[in-house]
């Protein structure tokens, strides 16, 4: 579905920030025997909103394509790094709303129930994760946490409010796949209790921005969110932004919490005057990130090209769904790529979408490997960590970050 307005102000005053072309889902890892079926791509365009500054993808894939035609490939239990990072977003929510075993937390889109396992260690609390992936929603259930198996919807967010309400609801990576804010926001203000607060942690588009981190967008990312317009559309939603902190997970993201009532981040306008003083909102900062990626792009295949042609034999670490927007867009297939290694049981033996490439198990590589490109480059250091000691050959290559 085309997006011909803006999901924050509703303007249709819409710019074209970055055209990435045609994308398959980045978040749809293939079966061997779908690789003879032809890849559905969509258009992978960036907007942004002339009227508020929002930025948002210029297609809306349906979300059932999105997370229930095929198998969920992300389990946030597998990953070290994601669990040490919502032990840390649980103490700090249980430490600033101060819960207790009294207390709801509903986790939205909540995965195997990583982050509701660290409210309920630390604090008690009850749990319920809201998850629309069958295959993902089972295993949060085999976790022994409550689930139910479906979107955030109206009928979701009424039976929460029957149960007494939340005193937290969480979405972490997820608030940005929301094909429909309003509607969801709505629902939000119904399952909160009245001093109930949203918490949210998305990636945040100044960092990404920056940082080139083009490969941050996907199609399964609707929006890229700064603070500036999300200020004026809470408060228009009779909202109030309560928190916000910046991170460096995902590459840079930001944590804002939301609430019914209360007192507002006292921080709020520095953080705007931030964004318009770093010309977050101006054309030619958008001009400048075009060229860069287009630069990006340029400079990275001519190094892999050239590790080629130098006799090298190259893999990719990590098979991430921002690796496969960079896939995609600088046109690396398998006779680049021999194959991609991964610890996740749910990606190992499938392939990456669009590219085509193996995703094998760490055990796969051998000393013949000479050069291995990190995917999840925001990881790139733990990762370096992990393999350098076990394959002191390998040239590791981290972009963006490099």
């Amino acid at each position: 579905m085309p997006v011909t307005s803006c999901q924050l102000c509703g303007s249709d005053a819409l710019e074209l920030a970055l055209d990435l072309g045609l994308h398959p889902l980045a978040d749809t890892f293939l079966k061997k025997e779908q690789l003879n079926e032809s890849d559905e791509r969509f258009p992978l365009q960036c907007l942004r909103c002339k009227a508020c500054g929002h930025a948002m993808n210029s297609y809306i894939v349906p979300a059932t394509k999105r997370y229930q035609e095929n198998d969920y490939s992300y389990d946030s239990g597998n990953s070290k790094v994601a669990v040490s990072h919502f032990k840390e977003l649980a103490a700090d929510v249980i430490q600033k709303r101060h819960l207790s075993s009294d207390d709801l937390v509903v986790d939205i889109g909540g995965n195997v129930g990583t982050l509701l396992a660290a409210f309920n260690e630390a604090c008690g609390a009850q749990i319920l994760n809201v998850e629309p992936a069958p295959n993902i929603a089972a295993v949060s259930e085999k976790n022994g946490i409550p689930t139910i198996q479906d979107f955030f919807n109206a009928a979701v967010a009424k039976n929460i409010a029957e149960k007494g309400g939340a005193s937290a609801i969480t979405s972490t990576n997820s608030f940005n796949h929301i094909s429909d804010l309003n509607e969801f926001v709505e629902n939000i203000g119904t399952a909160l209790q009245p001093d109930g607060v949203f918490v949210f942690e998305v990636p945040y588009l100044l960092p990404l921005i920056q940082m080139t981190a083009f490969d941050t967008m996907y199609l399964e990312h609707i929006s890229y969110f700064s603070v500036t317009p999300l200020a004026a559309y809470f408060k228009k939603k009779g909202m109030v932004i309560a928190d916000i902190v910046e991170n460096d997970y995902m590459g840079g993201s930001m944590r804002m919490s939301v609430g019914k009532s209360g007192a507002e981040f006292p921080e709020l306008e520095q953080w705007i005057v931030r964004e318009t003083k770093e010309k977050l909102f101006e054309d030619d900062t958008y001009a400048q990130f075009r060229g860069r990626v287009e630069d990006f792009k340029s400079s990275l295949m001519a190094e892999l090209t050239a590790a080629k042609k130098g006799g090298g034999r190259l893999i990719g670490i990590g098979a991430a769904t921002k690796g496969n927007t960079l896939l995609n867009y600088c046109g690396i297939t398998k006779d680049l790529i021999e194959f991609i290694t991964d610890a996740s049981p749910y990606k190992i033996g499938k392939y990456t979408p669009g590219s085509h490439i193996l995703i094998q198990p760490d055990e796969a590589i051998t000393d013949a490997i000479t050069h291995a490109l990190i995917l999840p480059w925001n990881i790139g250091e733990f990762l370096k960590l992990k393999l350098s000691p076990k394959y002191p050959r390998i040239a590791f290559i981290t972009p963006h970050v490099e």
